[in-house]
């Protein structure tokens, strides 16, 4: 996993990381990188210039990871 993604990753509360079984939760949080990569292009674009998330930029990517993160909690029934 790259810095972008682990800075991305870092953003979403451990009691939700630890709610996601541990054989798939590598598979969940790479592919929902990828799905912020994909749709938010230029917000992905700015965190990979950052050494360290901050500001207006950091609340944008935790509220998109973490609305993600819930809506498949919700699909799979761990929340």
């Amino acid at each position: 996993m790259d810095k972008t993604a682990k800075m991305i990753i870092e953003l979403v509360p451990d009691e939700v990381m630890h709610k996601i079984p541990f054989f798939v939760r590598g598979h969940a949080t790479k592919g929902t990188v990828a799905k912020i990569a994909r749709e938010y292009p230029e917000l992905y674009a700015q965190a990979q210039q950052c050494d360290e998330l901050q500001g207006e930029l950091k609340e944008q990517l935790s509220k998109i990871i973490n609305d993600i993160f819930d809506q498949k909690m919700r699909k799979h029934g761990y929340k």
